[in-house]
């Protein structure tokens, strides 16, 4: 069986200046995979490709045994729904709504019951270390805290493919420690985690780096 990720001979192209080349990549189930490289070599452009939010001028890009480029809006849009997690510098949480309504968008797609949900909501808080009550506000938690809620709403999905970008970029030293710690859990569990970085902590612990 293939792995879960191919790429062959693949760039991408932005007026007639070839910003990301790719010759050869393969992922597969239970990799943790870096980015790295200096500002502007294309590693957000890669992580959106990977996330079917965007795709290579030429080359091939197969993603479960399936050529990307032949996949309709309908296909990829159910890929990216069942199959692909995003975790982001930012954190991508809506700050003024509670750590449950956040948790919930993990969950959307979910058959759980209510009660079935509350109890997967703490269980993902339990993993990451957050002992808050779900009516908590995002905007009253810390940058730390807000990762980890992140990194929850990740779990609580349980998608194949993990996309972070520059996950602990803004996060003090033992914040930056619990998400990556987090992240290499999910590897190990079979998740194929692929972080762009530029944090040396974090290229020590991948199986596989992609230097741009």
């Amino acid at each position: 069986m293939e792995p879960w990720i191919v790429i062959k001979g693949a760039k991408k192209i932005i007026r007639n200046k070839t910003i990301l080349h790719l010759d050869r990549f393969t992922a597969d189930a239970g990799d943790l995979v870096t980015v790295v490289g200096e500002s502007g070599v294309g590693k957000s452009t890669l992580l959106n490709i990977l996330g079917l939010n965007d795709r290579f001028s030429s080359g091939q890009f197969y993603l479960f045994d399936q050529e990307t480029k032949q996949l309709t809006g309908r296909e990829k849009r159910l890929i990216k729904r069942n199959t692909i997690s995003f975790l982001f510098q930012d954190f991508g949480l809506i700050e003024y709504e509670t750590i449950d309504f956040n948790l919930d968008i993990g969950l959307k797609f979910s058959n759980l019951n209510a009660s079935d949900k509350r109890t997967a909501k703490y269980e993902a808080l339990k993993k990451v270390n957050i002992n808050k009550k779900l009516s908590t506000p995002i905007y009253t938690l810390s940058g730390g805290e807000k990762q980890r809620i992140a990194c929850a709403r990740v779990l609580l999905k349980n998608s194949k493919i993990i996309l972070a970008d520059e996950p602990t970029g803004s996060l003090d030293k033992r914040n930056k420690e619990q998400v990556v710690e987090i992240l290499s859990q999910q590897a190990s569990q079979g998740t194929l985690v692929i972080v762009v970085t530029h944090d040396p902590y974090l290229t020590k612990i991948g199986n596989k780096m992609i230097m741009l």
